[in-house]
C-alpha cells in the first residue's frame, strides 16, 4: 500500500516506466516551428547518438563555435538537454564531427546556434554507432528560399538559415514510432472522498513500469517495479512516463490526487512563487504567525535567479512544491498566492502581467477565493539593475528616474509593479483585485531611520541587515516577512510578534514591526486600510 508522505514538498509520487532519466522540464523557445519531411521516422530499434557530424554553410563556419546540440523527449521547442557542445574551430568546407557519451536516447535532435548567425548550416547527421538517424525536419522560421530539410538533405551545397539571428535552431524529430506511448492512469488527478486504486497502463509493448513515493525520480535501475494497482491514500502528485528497450522514454504524465482531506477552519494557506528573494521569507512566515496566534501554512516554488515566466515554464525544477498547477489541488484552498516581479531580468510589464496572471488562474482553479500578490522586491546596493537607474521596462512610468540613493530607487520599483498591477486587471483577471507586498519600502524606511539614529544597536543598514549585494541576513529577511504578515493578516504585529530567531533585541524587533505596519497600512495597493499612526517609541 502507497501511503502519500505529507507535506508534498517532502514527498512527490513519481511513477515512471524503465529506460533513462527523466529529463526536468526546461524553458520553451518562443519561435515558431517549421517542419518538412525527410524521410520517414524510423520505427526499429534505437540507440542513443553517439557522434553527431556536421558541415557548416558557407561562410559561416566561425560563427558556429560555441553552438551545442541537443536532445528532447517533449517536443521541438521544451525540455532539451545538451549532446555535446562545438568547443573548438569550425573548419570551413569540410565535415567536423563532436563526439556523444552517456546521453539517453532522445526523440527531438536539434542544432543550437549561437546568436547572431541565424543557424546558418549546410548538413547535420546523428548517428547512433554507424547509424545515422532519420526523421521530421523542424526548426525556427527559415529565411526565405530556406527550409529546414536542406540541413538533412545529403547535399552540402544547400544550406539552412533561419529568418531571425538570434536563438534560432534547426533539428529532426525521429517520430511516434520510436517513442514509448505514454502511461494511462485509471483515474484522472482530482479531488475523490476516499482512497482509489490506481492502475497503470502503455500500450507499448515490453515497457516495465516503476514508480517510488520519495519524491525521487525513478530510473532503469531504481524504483518499484509496478506489477498491482496501486492503493492512494493520502494526497500527492503522481508522475508517469514509461520505458521500452530501443525506444525514447515516453514524455512524462503528471497527476495530482487529493483523497478525503479538507482544511481545518481558519487555517491560512499561502504560495510564493519566485527566486532567491522569495525564499527570504521561507521558514520565517508559520513562526511569525504562531506568535500572533494565527495558523498559517507556508509553500513556495522557487529557483534562483529566475523571471516568473521561466519560472511557469519550467515545473517541476527548483525548490519546493515545484509542480504548481497539482499542488494547487492538493493544497485547496489556498487562501494566498504571490508572484515576484524580479529587476534582475527586466521583463516587460506585459510579460510579467502575463506569466502572474498564469499562475494566479492555475490558482484560482481549485482556489477561487484566493487573493493574488505581486510581491515587491528591493535594489541591489550597487543600485545597478535596469529599475534603479530608471530604464528598461520602468522607463516613462509615471514618477520614475534615475535613483541617486538606495531609498529612491523604490519608486521605481512600485511604479513598475503597479503597472504590472493594472495591466492584470485590464486583461480580465476574474479573481480579487490584485495586490502589491511593498517589501521594499519598509527595508528603505528602515534603512532611514538607522541613519537617522533611531534603531539602537544598528548603524550599518547593510552591514546590519545584507549578506551580500541583494541578499538579506535575518534580521532584513525578518522585516520582509513582517510586511507578508501584516499584508496578509491585515494587522499590526506590533505586540505580539517578538525577535523570533532573528537575533534582533526586543527593542529593535517593536521599532521592525512598527515599520512593517505603517509602510502596509499607508500604501493603498496592499488593500489595508489605513489606521491610527503607530508612533516609534
Amino acid at each position: 500500500m502507497i501511503r502519500f508522505p505529507a507535506p508534498l514538498r517532502s514527498g512527490i509520487f513519481s511513477l515512471i516506466c524503465t529506460s533513462g532519466v527523466f529529463a526536468a522540464f526546461g524553458y520553451g523557445c518562443t519561435p515558431t516551428v517549421a517542419q518538412s519531411t525527410v524521410t520517414k521516422a524510423a520505427s526499429a530499434s534505437l540507440s542513443p547518438v553517439t557522434r553527431i557530424r556536421f558541415f557548416p554553410a558557407p561562410g559561416a563556419a566561425s560563427g558556429m563555435k560555441g553552438g551545442r546540440f541537443t536532445g528532447s523527449i517533449t517536443s521541438a521547442t521544451n525540455d532539451f538537454e545538451e549532446l555535446a557542445k562545438i568547443e573548438g574551430d569550425v573548419k570551413e568546407g569540410q565535415w567536423n564531427e563532436v563526439a556523444v557519451s552517456g546521453k539517453p536516447l532522445f526523440r527531438f535532435l536539434k542544432y543550437e546556434a549561437q546568436t547572431n548567425t541565424g543557424a546558418a548550416i549546410a548538413e547535420i547527421e546523428f548517428y547512433s554507432g554507424n547509424k545515422k538517424l532519420s526523421g521530421t525536419a523542424f526548426s525556427t522560421v527559415p529565411a526565405d528560399g530556406k527550409t529546414a530539410t536542406q540541413a538533412f538533405d545529403g547535399k552540402t551545397d544547400t544550406a539552412f538559415g533561419a529568418k531571425e539571428v538570434n536563438y534560432q535552431y534547426v533539428g529532426i524529430d525521429l517520430g511516434e514510432g520510436a517513442q514509448v506511448a505514454p502511461v494511462v492512469l485509471s483515474q484522472k488527478g482530482g479531488a475523490y472522498p476516499k482512497e482509489i486504486a490506481l492502475s497503470l497502463s502503455t500500450p507499448t509493448p515490453g515497457a516495465t513500469i516503476r514508480y517510488t513515493v520519495d519524491g525521487e525520480v525513478p530510473r532503469e535501475d531504481s524504483g518499484t517495479v509496478y506489477s498491482a494497482p496501486i492503493p492512494v491514500t493520502k494526497s500527492g502528485i503522481v508522475l508517469v512516463a514509461a520505458f521500452a528497450p530501443g525506444k525514447v522514454r515516453s514524455v512524462p504524465t503528471v497527476a495530482a490526487y487529493r483523497i478525503g482531506e479538507t482544511k481545518a477552519a481558519g487555517k491560512t494557506t499561502t504560495f510564493h512563487i519566485g527566486n532567491s528573494l522569495t525564499d527570504t521569507v521561507n521558514g520565517q512566515m508559520e513562526p511569525i504567525a504562531a506568535a500572533a496566534g494565527q495558523t498559517l501554512e507556508f509553500h513556495r516554488f522557487t529557483i534562483p535567479g529566475a523571471p516568473t515566466d521561466w519560472l511557469w515554464e519550467h515545473p517541476g525544477s527548483g525548490f519546493g512544491d515545484n509542480r504548481v498547477k497539482e499542488a494547487f489541488l492538493i493544497y485547496a484552498p489556498v487562501t494566498h498566492v504571490f508572484t515576484q516581479p524580479f529587476a534582475g531580468h527586466d521583463r516587460s510589464i506585459e510579460n510579467e502581467a502575463d506569466y502572474s496572471r498564469r499562475f494566479f488562474d492555475a490558482a484560482r482553479e481549485h482556489s477561487p477565493d484566493v487573493q493574488a500578490w505581486l510581491y515587491m522586491q528591493w535594489p541591489a546596493q550597487k543600485l545597478d539593475d535596469a529599475w534603479s537607474k530608471g530604464e528598461g521596462s520602468a522607463k516613462g512610468l509615471a514618477g520614475v528616474s534615475p535613483a541617486k540613493t538606495w531609498q529612491s530607487a523604490m519608486p521605481n520599483f512600485l511604479r513598475y509593479a503597479e503597472s504590472v498591477q493594472k495591466k492584470i486587471t485590464a486583461s480580465g483577471y476574474k479573481g480579487k483585485p490584485v495586490r502589491i507586498v511593498p517589501a521594499g519600502s519598509a527595508l528603505a524606511a528602515l534603512k532611514t531611520q538607522i541613519e537617522a539614529g533611531k534603531v539602537p544597536g544598528m548603524t550599518d543598514f547593510f552591514k546590519d541587515c545584507f549578506t551580500d549585494d541583494v541578499h538579506l541576513n535575518a534580521k532584513g529577511a525578518h522585516m520582509v516577512a513582517l510586511v507578508h504578515y501584516s499584508c496578509i493578516y491585515g494587522k499590526s504585529p506590533v505586540g505580539t510578534v517578538g525577535a523570533l530567531g532573528s537575533g534582533l533585541t526586543p527593542k529593535q524587533a517593536e521599532i521592525f514591526n512598527e515599520i512593517a505596519w505603517d509602510t502596509v497600512r499607508t500604501y493603498p495597493p496592499t488593500g489595508v486600510k489605513a489606521m491610527a499612526k503607530t508612533v516609534t517609541k
